[in-house]
C-alpha cells in the first residue's frame, strides 16, 4: 500500500490538545475576543473573487486547494486569512474593502505599479521558471525586486497587526519567501510556518538567481519549512549549504535565533467533496452526454494549466507518435486536453499557446477524419464540476508536466473514479509521482517512451484495480484537511520545543549595570566573527570608523580587551591609538590599555614544523580552497573557501588523527569557524580570560562575547567567575552555553552602542 511520505516529529499531548473544536467558522476570519490562539494564514490571495457590478463592490468565495484544506481547521479554532484581495483599490476606498471583507481575510492594498513588479515579473517571470529548473526563461529586473521586497513588508506588517503572542502563522508560496524572516526580525512571538507548494530546484540552478541569500534566508525564517517531497527539501536543503554555507541536520538548519526544521507533507484533495460532485444531475447528465458521444472509443484526458511547466507540447508529440504507429487506432482514440489560460498577457504564454494550437491542427488534420477528431481541446477554464465528469468518462489520465509541485489533477482522477478503476500516466517529475505508486511513470522530454506507454495501456492494457485501489488508498488517507492538520501539529510541536536555550540580547531591556567607575566593568571581546565578519583577505579586516568609535567610548568607562588571531602589529596598527587593551594571536601575549607589549613566550616550533604540519599539507593538498597559516604560537588549517561538503568532512578527519598524535603532548587541537588550529595549551583566550578575571576581581559587570567553540570555553570561565553581573553572549546563535545571543556581529555592535549609551546616562536612540 502507498503509504505519505512525512518527515514528522512527536508532539507532546498538551501541544495536541491546543487543537479542539471551536465551533463552525463563520467565514475565514473569527472574533479577536476569542481567548485561544489563533491561526493566521498568508497567501499571496484571499480566497475570494471580487467584481465591481453596478456601482458596488461583489464577493465570492474562490475556493481552491488550500482554501479545502484549511476550511475544516478553521471550523475548530480562531481563524484569520491575511492576502491580496485581487483587485485595485484606490485609497478612498479601502475602508470600505476592509468593511465588505471582513468576514473573508485581511486585505493588503498593493499599487498596480507595484503588483506588476512584485507579481508579474519577479513572482512569475523569475521564481516561477528558476523554480521548475527552466532557467532559460530567467528575467532579473532590480527594480522588480524592489517592488518583491516592499509588498512582502506589506505582507509582513498586514500580520503583525493582527498577531498575538502565541499565535500560529502560516505563510504560503514562492510570492512571499521574505516575509518568515520579516515577522521573526520583528520580534513576533509565534510560530511560524512555511509551505512551498511549487518544486526547490536543484542547487545548480537556484545559485544563478542574483538575490539568491535573501530568499534562502527569508524562508528560513519559519519554524517549519514544508515541501511536498523528500526531493524538493533535499535541494533546499543543498542550496542553503552551497549558497549560505549552512550545514544541516536531516530535517532541520541550524539558524542564529531558532531551528528551522524541513516537513515534507504532500497535499491531498478533498474526496468526499468530488465524489458528492458524481452524484450531482448536471454532472451526470454530463457523464451520459460524454459517454454517448465517444462510445466505443477509449478516451484519454488531460486537464493542465496552459502553462510551459506542463508539458502539454511534449504529450500531445508523444500522443501524435501512438497515432502514426497504430492506425488501427487512430478512429478509437480521442485525447480530450483542456488547457486553461492563464498569464495571456505575457509573451512566453501567447507563444505556448501558439504552438499548442498548431500542433491540435497539424495532428487532427492529419489524422483526423469528417467522422472522427482525435484531439477535443478544450482552451478555457472548466467548472470542476464538470472536470469531475471527464475524470469519470476518462480511461487514461495523461499528465506530463515537466516540473509540478504536486499535481492535484492526478489526486482527482484518481478521486473521482470511484468503484471504477483507471490509468493514470504520470509524469516523473510532478510531485505526486512519489506518492501514487499505481502510476505508470513516463519522463515527458522522452516523447517516443510516452507514446510506448501509451500504447501499452491502451492496445495491451493490465488489469490497473490493485494498484489503483493502492491509489486511492493514498487519496483517502492524505486529504487537504489530513495535511494541514499535520502540517500545523508538527509546527506547533516544533516552535514549543525552542522556547529554551540562549536569550536574545537586549541592553535597553535589561537595564544593565552602570559602572561607577572603569575598574568595575570588564568587557572581553573576540575579534573575527564576533566584532567583525570572518573575511577572507585581512585587508577587509580591519575595524571601520563605527565600530572603533564604539571601542573608544567603551573604552573609556570599563577595562576592554580585544582578543584577535593576528600579530601583535596588525592588532597595533587596528587598535593601537584606542584605550583598549589587546590579546594577540589567540592569546600569546596580552597588552593592558596604555602599555607596551610584554616580551613574547617562546614557543618550541618543532612540534608544529615536525609533526603537526606534515599532516596538515596532506589535507591542504587534497583539499582545494583549503590553506595553512603559520603563526608564532600556533599552526592552523582553514577551509573557508573550500567545498561546502568537503572541507567540513576533511576537518572532522584531521582533527581526530591531530588528537591521536599529539595525544599526551601540551598541545591543544581547536576546532574554530571553518579552521582546525594547534597551539600549546597554555597559550589560549580561556587562559587569558582567566589570567584577566584574576587581575581585575574589583570588576563586578564582566560582558564576554565570542563566536565559536574556543570562545563557549571562555564562557564558561567568566561564568565560573561568581561576578556580581555577568553577560556571555554568542555571535552566530543560540546553541551555547552562554546567556545570551545576537545573530551577527553587526548585531552585536549595536547592543554596544546600546550599553554605552547607557552608561553614558544618555537615552537610548530609537532604532
Amino acid at each position: 500500500m502507498t503509504q505519505p511520505i512525512f518527515m514528522d516529529l512527536g508532539h507532546p499531548r498538551d501541544v495536541i490538545n491546543r487543537w479542539s473544536c471551536q465551533g463552525p467558522s463563520q467565514g475565514w476570519v473569527k472574533a479577536e475576543a476569542m481567548a485561544d490562539p489563533k491561526l493566521i494564514v498568508v497567501s499571496v490571495r484571499l480566497p475570494v473573487r471580487i467584481s465591481h457590478r453596478r456601482g458596488e463592490w461583489q464577493v465570492e468565495p474562490s475556493p481552491g486547494g488550500l482554501a479545502t484544506g484549511l476550511r475544516s481547521v478553521a471550523q475548530r479554532r480562531p481563524f484569520t486569512w491575511v492576502g491580496w484581495p485581487g483587485t485595485f483599490v484606490s485609497a478612498s476606498s479601502q475602508e470600505t474593502m476592509v468593511k465588505l471583507l471582513e468576514s473573508h481575510g485581511v486585505p493588503v492594498f498593493l499599487a498596480e505599479s507595484e503588483y506588476q513588479g512584485f507579481y508579474e515579473q519577479f513572482s512569475n517571470r523569475l521564481l516561477w521558471p528558476l523554480f521548475h529548473n527552466i532557467s532559460g526563461r530567467l528575467s532579473f529586473d532590480r527594480n522588480a525586486w524592489n517592488d518583491y521586497r516592499a509588498a512582502n513588508r506589506r505582507f509582513a506588517d498586514a500580520v503583525c497587526e493582527v498577531a498575538q503572542p502565541g499565535d500560529t502563522v502560516w505563510i504560503h508560496d514562492y510570492q512571499l519567501t521574505l516575509v518568515p524572516r520579516m515577522l521573526r526580525d520583528s520580534g513576533l512571538d509565534c510560530a511560524i510556518g512555511f509551505f512551498l507548494h511549487i518544486p526547490f530546484p536543484s542547487h545548480e540552478t537556484y545559485r544563478t538567481l542574483p538575490v539568491r541569500e535573501e530568499v534562502l534566508q527569508g524562508i528560513l525564517g519559519a519554524d517549519l519549512v514544508g515541501f511536498h517531497t523528500y526531493e524538493f527539501a533535499q535541494h533546499f536543503r543543498n542550496a542553503c549549504l552551497r549558497v549560505l554555507g549552512l550545514d544541516s541536520e536531516r530535517d532541520a538548519i541550524t539558524q542564529p535565533s531558532h531551528l528551522a526544521h524541513l516537513g515534507v507533507h504532500p497535499i491531498g484533495v478533498d474526496p468526499t467533496e468530488i465524489l458528492g460532485f458524481t452524484t450531482l444531475p448536471g454532472v451526470k447528465q454530463e457523464l451520459a452526454d460524454l459517454e454517448r458521444e465517444f462510445s466505443g472509443k477509449k478516451v484519454i484526458l488531460g486537464v493542465d494549466r496552459l502553462d510551459y511547466t506542463k508539458g502539454i507540447p511534449e504529450k500531445l508529440l508523444a500522443f501524435e507518435e501512438f497515432l502514426r504507429r497504430n492506425p488501427d487506432w487512430r478512429d478509437r482514440t480521442v485525447l480530450i486536453q483542456v488547457a486553461s489560460p492563464t498569464r495571456t498577457e505575457v509573451k512566453e504564454y501567447r507563444e505556448l499557446k501558439r504552438e499548442v494550437d498548431e500542433l491540435v491542427g497539424r495532428i487532427n488534420g492529419s489524422y483526423g477524419s469528417f467522422s472522427h477528431t482525435p484531439i477535443v481541446y478544450i482552451n478555457q477554464s472548466v467548472p470542476r464540476e464538470r472536470l469531475t465528469a471527464l475524470y469519470q468518462v476518462a480511461d487514461v489520465a495523461f499528465i506530463t508536466p515537466l516540473r509540478d509541485g504536486m499535481n492535484l489533477v492526478a489526486l482527482e482522477y484518481v478521486a473521482a473514479r470511484g468503484p471504477h478503476p483507471g490509468v493514470l500516466i504520470l509524469s516523473e517529475f510532478a510531485g505526486a509521482a512519489a506518492c501514487l505508486g499505481g502510476a505508470r511513470l513516463v519522463n515527458p522530454h522522452n516523447t517516443s517512451r510516452m507514446a510506448d506507454v501509451l500504447t501499452e495501456v491502451l492496445v495491451n492494457p493490465a488489469t490497473p484495480g490493485e494498484t489503483f485501489q493502492q491509489m486511492q488508498e493514498f487519496v483517502r488517507s492524505n486529504t487537504a484537511s489530513a495535511w494541514a492538520n499535520r502540517f500545523l501539529v508538527r509546527l506547533v510541536a516544533v516552535h514549543e520545543s525552542q522556547r529554551f536555550g540562549a536569550r536574545r540580547l537586549r541592553f535597553e531591556a535589561e537595564q544593565p549595570y552602570a559602572a561607577p567607575s572603569q575598574t568595575r566593568a570588564l568587557l572581553l571581546l573576540d575579534y573575527a566573527g564576533t566584532l567583525h565578519p570572518h573575511v577572507p583577505i585581512l585587508s577587509e579586516a580591519a575595524p571601520d570608523a563605527r565600530l572603533k568609535r564604539v571601542l573608544e567610548d567603551l573604552g573609556g568607562m570599563a577595562r576592554l580587551y580585544i582578543m584577535s588571531g593576528q600579530p601583535a602589529d596588525v592588532m597595533d596598527d587596528w587598535f593601537g591609538e584606542l584605550p583598549v587593551g589587546l590579546v594577540c594571536e589567540d592569546g600569546l601575549a596580552v597588552k593592558d590599555p596604555g602599555e607596551d607589549w610584554p616580551q613574547m613566550p617562546a614557543v618550541d616550533g618543532a612540534v608544529f614544523e615536525d609533526l603537526v604540519e606534515p599532516v596538515m599539507v596532506d589535507f591542504y593538498e587534497h583539499t582545494p580552497g583549503s590553506r595553512i597559516e603559520h603563526k608564532k604560537a600556533a599552526i592552523s588549517w582553514r577551509y573557508r573557501a573550500a567545498d561546502p561538503k568537503l572541507g567540513p568532512r576533511r576537518a572532522k578527519e584531521l582533527y581526530a588523527q591531530l588528537e591521536d598524535l599529539l595525544h599526551g603532548m601540551p598541545y591543544a587541537v581547536k576546532a574554530g569557524k571553518r579552521a582546525i588550529e594547534v597551539r600549546p595549551v597554555h597559550l589560549t583566550k580561556t587562559s587569558v580570560a582567566g589570567a584577566l578575571l584574576a587581575q581585575y576581581p574589583e570588576a563586578e559587570f564582566v560582558f564576554c562575547a565570542g563566536n565559536d567553540g574556543p570562545d563557549e570555553e571562555m564562557f564558561e570561565v567568566v561564568l565560573r567567575s561568581k561576578r556580581q553581573h555577568l553577560y556571555t553572549c554568542y555571535v552566530g546563535g543560540k546553541d551555547t552555553v552562554g546567556q545570551y545571543f545576537v545573530e551577527s556581529p553587526d548585531e552585536l555592535v549595536a547592543q554596544l552602542e546600546t550599553l554605552a549609551w547607557v552608561w553614558s546616562g544618555c537615552q537610548v536612540p530609537s532604532s
